[in-house]
């Protein structure tokens, strides 16, 4: 009797480890379908089987590994493709400078001034005053021609202003460039 219980519980203890490495080989292909389901179009399919076979506590180590080594080439061929963007860019941006003339113009702020008013302000009149600051950065003098723009343009002879900054233009001016007091013009040397 003892010989046919041994015998009966060899074939058990068998049958389970069969069925464990059953077991195990479908937890395996389970943790294969939920990582390459998670990490899909990250993991390379190599990687992903060599994953599989880990112990579950190294899986994870190696999979930190790869995903900090492949953020990091990421980060470096973004940088670099970056870089060339920037360098398109810049070219581009040179280009188009060499092409384009440049403008000399600044912006200045209508302002109203009675003296102008008294004098100046009347139709046809071709006065400006205009701020000495702004005199000097456009290079201008007493007397030279400037356009003055916003949506039209209208050229107009400068005087000096005390007022850094302004522009004082009759109100023709004004009405036909589509401006009101303290809105900002842009002032080209002619």
């Amino acid at each position: 009797m003892d010989a046919d219980v041994r015998k009966i519980i060899d074939e058990k203890d068998k049958k389970i480890e069969e069925l464990q490495a059953k077991v195990k080989e479908l937890e395996k292909k389970v943790r294969y379908y939920e990582i390459k389901e998670i990490y899909r179009d990250i993991l390379p399919e190599d990687f992903l089987q060599r994953l599989v076979e880990l112990p579950p506590e190294v899986m994870i180590i190696e999979l930190g590994r790869y995903l900090r080594g492949a953020s990091a080439e990421k980060a470096k061929t973004g940088a670099e493709k970056s870089y060339k963007e920037k360098e398109e860019v810049t070219r581009a941006t040179e280009i188009k400078e060499a092409v384009t003339p440049k403008s000399t113009g600044f912006k200045a702020k209508v302002g109203l001034d009675l003296n102008f008013t008294q004098r100046y302000d009347f139709s046809g009149s071709d006065v400006a005053f205009l701020g000495e600051d702004l005199m000097k950065s456009l290079g201008a003098s007493e007397g030279d021609y400037i356009v003055v723009q916003k949506e039209g343009s209208v050229n107009l002879r400068v005087l000096p202003y005390t007022k850094p900054g302004f522009i004082v233009v009759p109100t023709w001016v004004r009405d036909k460039i589509g401006a009101k007091i303290n809105d900002f013009v842009e002032v080209i040397k002619r």
